[in-house]
């Protein structure tokens, strides 16, 4: 009789213990940022296999991890060309697939244009401000600097500049953005 209840014991912990076993996608999430993304493991699952697979089937990149407590995994894939890759995350029991698509940053240009009036005034047209705080300078052609002008708008402008004492092919104009990058416009 003792055998008897020992085994039941035994068969309803054992039983008891796998049904309270969350699967490996209840533990894992993935966050993804600007080429990026971090793996994590809510619990300790052993060992574990994470591929990324570009849309071709291909592996790109495998790599074993023994997760004996919770644990955040970082990848960069910067140097991967974009395109949508799977990142899938194998155990002995289970497997789990995740989707994402690695997009390159895009570097936004200033776009600055400056359109002759007369000999003496221009129309400067700025596109694509996303701070305030535009910064035009107009220098003489030896590079000193005749005058600064500071436009708080954001979106874009445009504003007509008048010279009083020189002449469009004088001078240059340089326009900075509150990011700090810069265009020359030149009157030839």
């Amino acid at each position: 009789m003792k055998i008897l209840a020992t085994l039941l014991m035994t068969m309803s912990l054992a039983f008891g213990s796998l049904a309270a076993e969350k699967s490996l996608m209840e533990i894992t999430s993935i966050q993804v940022g600007e080429q990026k993304f971090t793996i994590h493991l809510a619990e300790a699952v052993g060992r574990v296999h994470v591929s990324i697979i570009n849309a071709a089937g291909k592996v790109i990149e495998r790599n074993l991890f023994i997760v004996k407590e919770p644990l955040n995994i970082p990848f960069n894939i910067s140097k991967l060309p974009e395109g949508a890759y799977k990142v899938k995350l194998k155990t002995k029991e289970e497997t789990v697939n995740f989707e994402l698509e690695n997009k390159k940053k895009v570097e936004k240009k200033l776009m600055a244009y400056a359109k002759p009036l007369d000999e003496r005034t221009f129309s400067l047209t700025v596109l694509g401000v996303e701070k305030p705080g535009t910064e035009i300078t107009i220098f003489d052609e030896s590079g000193k600097r005749i005058a600064t002008d500071e436009v708080r708008n954001t979106g874009g402008f445009s504003k007509n500049y008048h010279l009083k004492f020189m002449k469009l092919d004088e001078v240059y104009v340089r326009v900075r953005n509150a990011d700090g990058k810069i265009k020359y416009l030149y009157f030839d």
